[in-house]
C-alpha cells in the first residue's frame, strides 16, 4: 500500500488532515476526512505487519495516524530514506526522486495550496495522486540498487525507527528540552521551567494553537527565571498579555510554585574547556574522514553523522564518559562505516592528508 496525506498546521496544535491518498493493486484513492469518511480501515493497514506501507518522508503522516487512531505502523519503507543509502543525497524532494529514478517530469505547483478548501481542483487531484502512483516503481529499483551494493540490511535497521512508539505524539514532562535558551538556567530554574513548558505544551493541545500563540519561548525563560508569584508579577513579563495572565494566571502560578518546590533539575556537568577546544578543533577533521568514507560508500553524509553529532561524540571521548547508547555513529551500521574509524582519530591513530584525487582527503595510519 502506498500512503500520503495533504495536511494544513499553521494555525493549529494538531495537523488539520485535509486528504490521504492511498494506492494498491493499481488504483488510487483519494479520501476525504473533511466529509466525515471513516478511516480506521486505511489506519488498521497501516498497523497490520503483513502490510507493507510505502511512503516518501512519512512521519509526519504517520504521526497524524498516531494521534488520531493510536497506530504506529508495522512494516515501513520509506523512500526518500531508501534514497539516501543508494547515492541519491539525503531528503530529496518526491519529484525529483521521479525525476532521477524513473526519468519522469512532475508538475509542480500545488504543494503549497490550501487542501482543506472545496471543492479541490483537477490541478490538485492529480497531484495529490502522483504522491502515490510512483511509489511502488521507485521502491523496486531502489531495492535493486540496495541489494547489489549490500544495503538492505542497513535500510531495514533504519526503516525500524517508525516501527516503535516512542518516535510518535509530544510528551509534556520533556516539552522543556526543546526550549530555547534553557542552558542559561539554574538547576531550580530549570525546574520551574519543566513545569511551565508541560503546562504550555497541554495548554497548547486543548486549545489546539501552536506552542509559540500560548507563550514564547523567551517569555517562559523570563518566567522560570524570576518565578513571580502573583498576578502583578506575572503582568510585568514581557510578552506575556493581560488577557493570558486573566486566563492562565492561576494555572501558571501554581506551575511555578510547582517548580520551585519540587526537585532540581540537573543539568549535564560542563566538561573540562581542554576537551571542549579539542572537540571543537578535531571535529572538522572527523567530518573530513566521515564525508571521506561517505563518498567511498556512495552514501549521504548527513544520514551517517552531522558536523553537531561529531562534535558531541568527541566531546564526550576527550571527558571520558562515552556512552554508546547516545551516539547512533557508535551502533550498527554506523560504527561499522565511520564511527570505529572517528575514534580512532581522537585516539591519535590515524590523521588525515590531502589528496589530488576525489574525495579530496585521505586516512593515514599514524
Amino acid at each position: 500500500m502506498s500512503l500520503d496525506t495533504e495536511f494544513m498546521r499553521e494555525k493549529t496544535y494538531r495537523a488539520r488532515l485535509c486528504l490521504v491518498q492511498v494506492a494498491a493493486n493499481d488504483h488510487i484513492f483519494l479520501l476525504d476526512p473533511l466529509s466525515g469518511l471513516d478511516l480506521q480501515p486505511i489506519a488498521d493497514l497501516v498497523a497490520d505487519p503483513s502490510v507493507e506501507v510505502l511512503v516518501h518522508a512519512g512521519k509526519q503522516d504517520f504521526d497524524i495516524f498516531f494521534e488520531r487512531y493510536g497506530v504506529v505502523p508495522a512494516n515501513v519503507f520509506d523512500v526518500q530514506l531508501a534514497a539516501s543509502f543508494a547515492g541519491y543525497g539525503a531528503s530529496l524532494p518526491y519529484g525529483r526522486l521521479v525525476e532521477e529514478i524513473l526519468g519522469l517530469p512532475l508538475e509542480k505547483g500545488e504543494s503549497y495550496t490550501d487542501w482543506c478548501a472545496r471543492p479541490l481542483t483537477e490541478s490538485q487531484l492529480r497531484y495529490a495522486s502522483d504522491d502515490v502512483r510512483y511509489l511502488p516503481a521507485i521502491a523496486a529499483k531502489l531495492r535493486s540498487q540496495l541489494a547489489e551494493m549490500g544495503r538492505s540490511a542497513w535500510v531495514r535497521e533504519e526503516m525500524s525507527v517508525y516501527e516503535t512508539p516512542d518516535s510518535f505524539g509530544s510528551r509534556p514532562d520533556e516539552a522543556w528540552k526543546k526550549v530555547t535558551g534553557r542552558g542559561a538556567l539554574r538547576p531550580k530554574q530549570v525546574a520551574v521551567l519543566k513545569e511551565l513548558a508541560r503546562w504550555r505544551e497541554e495548554t497548547a493541545s486543548q486549545r489546539d494553537l501552536p506552542r509559540g500563540w500560548v507563550v514564547k519561548d523567551p517569555t517562559l525563560i523570563e518566567l522560570a527565571r524570576r518565578a513571580p508569584s502573583n498576578s502583578n508579577d506575572l503582568l510585568a513579563i514581557r510578552g506575556l498579555t493581560s488577557k493570558e495572565v486573566e486566563r492562565s494566571g492561576h494555572a501558571l502560578l501554581d506551575a511555578i510554585q510547582t517548580g520551585r518546590t519540587g526537585p532540581e533539575v540537573k543539568m549535564p556537568a560542563q566538561p573540562p574547556r581542554s576537551a571542549q577546544q579539542r572537540a571543537r578543533m578535531i571535529s572538522g577533521l572527523a567530518d573530513a574522514i566521515v564525508r571521506s568514507r561517505c563518498d567511498h560508500a556512495d552514501i549521504a553524509t548527513e544520514v551517517v553523522a552531522t558536523r553537531g553529532e561529531l562534535e558531541s561524540l568527541l566531546l564526550d571521548v576527550f571527558s571520558n564518559r562515552v556512552d554508546e547508547a547516545n551516539h547512533r555513529l557508535l551502533r550498527g551500521w554506523r560504527r561499522e562505516l565511520a564511527g570505529d574509524a572517528v575514534l580512532a582519530l581522537a585516539r591519535g591513530e590515524v590523521g588525515v592528508k590531502a589528496s589530488p584525487k576525489p574525495p579530496y582527503v585521505e586516512e593515514v595510519s599514524l
